[in-house]
């Protein structure tokens, strides 16, 4: 339980972030609301990326995979760390076609290559993958203050999703921005407590390079192919690529952030097994936050609960905006629904309705480890469709179309018939393949087709 000095904590933070979401919003015109100008710094740049990529799937659903699986989980984070790796490169490209272009969103990419069809299809499995990481960091918040707090699951979630829209809504991306700044602090501080945790425990993990191998190959793969996709289709990534100042503080931001992500999330392979050996038989969902609960003192723990309160936090605004900014700007400006000059005031009221919406999934949905694998299994392939397209332009349409049909389909159709698993990914992966094969094989027919007739004629 926490303590009157752990209260404080949790009101004073949310009080800092509400003054500064409210603050920024003052005088912004469209671009500075939705893209803060595309004026980034390294340091913000490097905060907002960071913070964002440290939410509910880091924190909470690696170390279950952890507490699950042991060493074998960390081929999630390897296939991320190799993600980043190859992102760094697209990125690059697509940071200097955006300037040229104004992109705002992931989809701006597909409206411009491939077409309406291919970028009204990629903005739907956009707001699908957002809105559902949003769900799953309300989901984590309220099992981590239920965990420690007499204040219900239903009321956590309210109370988060209720702070989160004011700023939103007053600031703008620019209030993502820089309370990501604060909430960067906040994650660097829960790194102090983990490596206190490791240096006090008697329990030492053992690292051994066989353990890696200790899982099935197919699940070896599933974690591998996840880590690795998921960069390239996390709008919420390219949305802070396109609001980067340049290309310099691009390489900077991208480079920083992405050493700050490895070394906590290497940090987060630690603590995971030492939970899993000091603390058998409890729920993976919720094994960091019972073993922060059990094994760090009560004052720290109370701590802990804060700082991980707020990394959630920062994950589910980055999430809610980018979802937002996807119905706004991909659906409702370009089918004439809304005008260009009514955006702000248009996002505004998606923002209200899917925080409703979000609040109203969140008291549903309560498995952390079942919704990720689900969501993830869309990000990964979309972003098997994306490196498609890096390296092969020239892609025909009718591939891109099916490819992000059947990816939905190659998720939700197993999710249903089998059930939620890691499973998935390899559904979705084999789905977003045969689409593009099929619809080359179907444009190449079309081609000897009407070379044929020619050759009658």
């Amino acid at each position: 339980m926490l303590i009157l000095t752990d209260y404080l904590i949790i009101v004073a933070y949310f009080l800092v972030i509400l003054v500064v979401g409210a603050l920024t919003g003052r005088k912004q015109d469209k671009e500075e609301f939705l893209i803060s100008g595309r004026k980034l710094t390294t340091f913000q740049a490097t905060s907002t990326i960071f913070s964002s990529r440290i939410g509910a799937a880091i924190l909470l659903t690696y170390t279950a995979l952890v507490y699950m699986y042991g060493m074998g989980a960390l081929w999630y984070f390897i296939g991320s760390v190799f993600g980043l790796f190859v992102f760094y490169f697209f990125g690059l490209k697509v940071k200097k076609l955006a300037d040229k272009e104004k992109f705002y969103t992931m989809p701006d990419f597909f409206f411009f290559f491939k077409g309406k069809t291919a970028g009204y299809l990629a903005t739907l499995v956009t707001i699908i993958i957002m809105f559902g990481w949003v769900v799953l960091n309300f989901t984590a918040g309220a099992k981590l203050v239920s965990e420690y707090t007499p204040i219900s699951y239903g009321l956590s979630v309210v109370i988060v999703g209720g702070i989160i829209l004011i700023y939103l809504i007053a600031g703008g991306f620019d209030a993502v921005v820089k309370t990501d700044i604060v909430q960067t602090f906040g994650i660097f501080l829960l790194f102090v407590l983990m490596m206190y945790l490791l240096t006090t425990t008697i329990t030492k993990p053992v690292l051994a390079v066989t353990d890696l191998f200790s899982i099935p190959a197919f699940q070896i793969i599933s974690f591998f192919l996840a880590g690795f996709f998921i960069p390239m289709a996390s709008p919420e990534l390219w949305q802070r690529v396109y609001a980067i100042k340049d290309k310099k503080n691009f390489r900077r931001s991208i480079a920083l952030s992405s050493l700050f992500y490895i070394i906590v999330g290497f940090i987060l392979l630690l603590i995971g097994l030492v939970i899993r050996a000091d603390i058998p038989d409890i729920s993976a969902d919720t094994s960091l936050i019972v073993g922060f609960s059990r094994l760090l003192p009560v004052g720290l723990a109370g701590l802990s609960v804060v700082i991980i309160y707020s990394a959630v936090s920062s994950s589910a605004d980055t999430y809610m905006f980018t979802a937002s900014a996807s119905v706004t700007q991909d659906f409702l400006e370009k089918t004439g629904l809304t005008k260009s000059k009514n955006l702000k005031k248009t996002m505004r009221w998606s923002m209200l309705v899917l925080m409703i919406l979000g609040v109203g999934m969140a008291l549903i949905l309560r498995d952390i480890v079942d919704a990720t694998f689900f969501f993830v299994s869309l990000t990964m392939s979309l972003g098997l469709l994306v490196l498609v397209l890096w390296i092969y332009p020239k892609l025909n349409r009718l591939s891109v179309w099916l490819s992000i049909l059947l990816c939905m389909v190659g998720v939700i159709v197993p999710a249903i018939i089998f059930g939620i698993s890691e499973k998935l990914v390899m559904w979705a992966f084999a789905a977003c393949l045969g689409g593009i094969l099929v619809g080359i094989i179907v444009e190449g027919i079309k081609k000897l087709g009407g070379g044929s007739k020619n050759s009658q004629d």
